[in-house]
């Protein structure tokens, strides 16, 4: 079980980065889409620390994806023909990163602008990154929301193109994923 990336397959740090974020951001989700519709009570306050400190450990853990994919080999696109089909995977994996960055960082300054400390697992408070402000509130409440829906997009997507190499193509991109081979 090779530790790096070669150009054929995927090392055990780069498939355990990847399905890690992906268990955390799809939990910090569908814990976001039920924790707006609900009143607030104690416990929802405590789902609202537990998903603060969650989102912070994802933006922590894309910082580290990123350098470690820049200091990694990348191995070979699979059953990529056309040049479209190159750009459309560059392009989702490329907002899939960024929605990793501005869904954190979005929450951080949405919980600044409403006077609230982000607090990571109890351990650390993170210092506010803005002053209290209603209206930066609101606007970044949308921006963080709207995020939230195309990541799921580009989620799908991603899955879907998986799922299409695997079935359709019948090549390796999911397996190296998965499995390292």
């Amino acid at each position: 079980m090779a530790l790096k990336n070669t150009e054929n397959s995927y090392g055990w740090v780069s498939r355990l980065l990847h399905w890690l974020v992906f268990a955390l951001v799809a939990g910090l989700l569908a814990v976001g889409l039920y924790m707006t519709d609900q009143k607030f009570s104690p416990t929802i306050l405590k789902l609202y620390g537990l998903h603060k400190g969650i989102g912070i450990t994802v933006l922590a853990l894309a910082v580290l994806r990123v350098v470690w994919t820049l200091s990694n080999t990348a191995p070979k696109m699979l059953g990529l023909e056309k040049p479209v089909e190159k750009l459309a995977a560059r392009s989702v994996h490329g907002l899939l990163y960024l929605c990793l960055f501005i869904m954190p960082l979005s929450g951080w300054v949405m919980s600044s602008a409403a006077g609230y400390p982000v607090s990571v697992f109890g351990l650390f408070t993170l210092p506010n990154l803005v002053e209290p402000s209603k209206a930066l509130h609101a606007l970044v409440e949308e921006i963080h929301e709207l995020t939230a829906y195309g990541f799921m997009a580009l989620i799908a997507a991603h899955a879907g193109a998986a799922f299409l190499h695997h079935f359709k193509q019948k090549d390796r991109t999911l397996i190296r994923m998965i499995k390292g081979e």
